[in-house]
């Protein structure tokens, strides 16, 4: 299995200004990781800085540079903005486009309006040769982004597993990754508590310290999925409230299995809070702490990549 990296990993740095899309590329190629996922969402196309030829070709050149792959994320499923974002995948060399359809809007007609878009995608996306993978984000079940597959039913547009996204709507992350890996083309690989402040919030940590059977969904990307890529999403600084109601979930309770909170106080180098302002003057500290996190889960996430290697599965069959 390739292990890549999404710039999420490392949203503190690219907002403080401290890294840009080329800084991050490097730190990938230094953390020894086969490629990238680069977050086109926002102003000047997010993460990636800009749309420029200029600035797409160097990208590219880079990328290719460290014989890395490299992949992209956006949202939404507009056929004029995934067309854009299409295009803008194949100026970088990107093969796997990650989109999502709640964008903040009525859930029910977005994810109804989502397969006649996905369907209007196919064409171009077998011309293009680049996938399009619709992740589990933080509204959806899994059973409602197979529908959307199913409903588009196109070899080019798959599921994007998010292995903690499904916490949101309180749909078990191991139950999720289960019903999504054999229709997968991409995903993110990451870990959450759940805490009470206020409110029950969903939190990111460092992958392999969290409430997630990490361990056992890696298994299910590995043995039950086509993918040959696993995308680690670090989501130290993020912390969201659930999705949806509990009763209009996946099935999930507040208290039972994943969801049972992990009581505080919490050290800030395992969990910073989206609602928590940094001063200017622990930035630096709190930076130190992201690039820790993502160090530590990286190093994880490759422990059991080596656990899951035709060698190591054939010799544990024969044990």
């Amino acid at each position: 299995m390739l292990l890549g990296l999404e710039t999420f990993s490392y949203h503190l740095w690219f907002s403080d200004g401290r890294m840009d899309v080329f800084g991050y590329i490097e730190r990938c190629a230094e953390l020894g990781l086969d490629g990238v996922q680069i977050n086109v969402n926002g102003r000047n196309f997010g993460h990636l800085g800009g749309n420029d030829p200029g600035r797409l070709r160097e990208v590219r050149e880079l990328v290719e540079h460290h014989k890395m792959f490299i992949e992209s994320d956006s949202r939404g499923t507009d056929p004029e903005h995934l067309s854009a974002m299409l295009k803008l995948c194949e100026a970088v060399g990107a093969d796997v486009l990650r989109t999502y359809a709640s964008c903040g809007g009525d859930l029910a007609l977005e994810l109804a309006q989502a397969p006649k878009h996905l369907r209007e995608m196919a064409p171009m996306c077998a011309d293009l040769g680049i996938h399009i993978g619709i992740e589990n984000h933080e509204y959806e079940t899994s059973a409602e982004i197979l529908e959307i597959v199913r409903r588009v039913d196109s070899e080019w547009v798959g599921t994007h597993v998010d292995t903690g996204n499904s916490m949101m709507a309180w749909e078990d992350p191991v139950a999720a990754t289960a019903a999504l890996a054999p229709y997968a083309v991409s995903s993110h690989f990451k870990d959450h508590i759940v805490i009470v402040e206020d409110e029950p919030l969903v939190v990111g940590v460092t992958v392999g310290t969290g409430s997630i059977d990490c361990a056992e969904c890696f298994r299910l990307l590995a043995e039950q999925s086509p993918l040959v890529r696993l995308i680690t999403e670090v989501c130290y600084g993020y912390s969201a409230p659930f999705g949806r109601p509990q009763e209009q979930g996946g099935g999930g309770r507040l208290g039972e299995g994943v969801f049972r909170p992990v009581d505080g106080p919490h050290e800030l180098s395992a969990v910073l809070l989206s609602s928590r302002p940094v001063p200017p003057e622990e930035m630096h500290q709190v930076l130190a702490r992201q690039d820790r996190s993502v160090v530590e889960s990286v190093e994880f996430v490759k422990g059991l990549a080596r656990t899951h290697t035709p060698c190591a599965r054939e010799s544990s069959a024969r044990d």
